[in-house]
């Protein structure tokens, strides 16, 4: 069974639940991020102890920085100080590596899925249809939040130009949203709003000892 079989079953088994295709694929991103919360986790936790110890880090490469053999010693010893290894940094681009091909399959699925179905979802009559200007404004506002909220919690301090960056994206995929079926634009939205409560949890709840410990330190 490929990957667009099983967003399929899972597709039908939640619109059978709920009666509701818009409710249906919302579902069908929660459970994609109930399955990888574990890793994301792992992986934001590796991001906050790297920047924990980053002074420390800039520490030794300016005190070493005529002795690289003493350099690399003295960093691999304070990552294992502190339970961190070497590529801990790159653990956070695992799980975009994972949702991936997730991602293209369902993109592929929710442009033609619907066509037939005459599925509507709350005004919308058909969520096959394209061009409903407030679902790209919506889609646009809540991948802008996402964003933002994503660098407040993982204390990235951006230069400006980013903010116009983000910006640009976000009207981008709003305007994807407006010339691509509305199934799509409930799936970009769902999978903003669902990334938005992640990161919060994640900051207040699961890793609030190490964001206040960043925090205190940039006092």
């Amino acid at each position: 069974m490929n990957i667009t079989e099983i967003l399929i079953k899972l597709l039908e088994f939640f619109h059978d639940f709920f009666g509701s295709y818009g409710l249906a694929i919302f579902m069908v991103i929660l459970t994609i991020k109930l399955v990888l919360f574990p890793l994301t986790l792992y992986s934001q936790r590796s991001i906050l102890k790297t920047q924990k110890i980053t002074p420390l880090l800039n520490e030794i490469r300016e005190k070493y920085k005529n002795d690289m053999e003493k350099q690399s010693k003295k960093i691999t010893e304070l990552y294992a100080e502190h339970n961190l290894s070497m590529f801990s940094p790159l653990m956070s681009l695992v799980p975009i590596f994972l949702t991936w091909p997730v991602i293209i399959a369902i993109f592929n699925l929710l442009q033609n899925y619907f066509k037939d179905l005459g599925a509507s979802f709350l005004w919308i009559s058909d969520i096959s249809e394209k061009g409903h200007l407030e679902i790209a404004i919506l889609v646009a506002v809540m991948q802008i939040l996402s964003m933002y909220i994503n660098s407040k919690t993982m204390n990235t301090n951006q230069p400006k130009s980013m903010l116009y960056i983000t910006m640009g994206l976000s009207v981008f995929i709003g305007y994807l949203a407006y010339t691509y079926p509305v199934a799509l634009g409930i799936y970009w939205f769902s999978f903003s709003l669902i990334g938005i409560l992640e990161q919060l949890l994640i900051k207040k709840v699961f890793l609030r000892k190490h964001v206040e410990e960043i925090n205190a330190m940039k006092k």
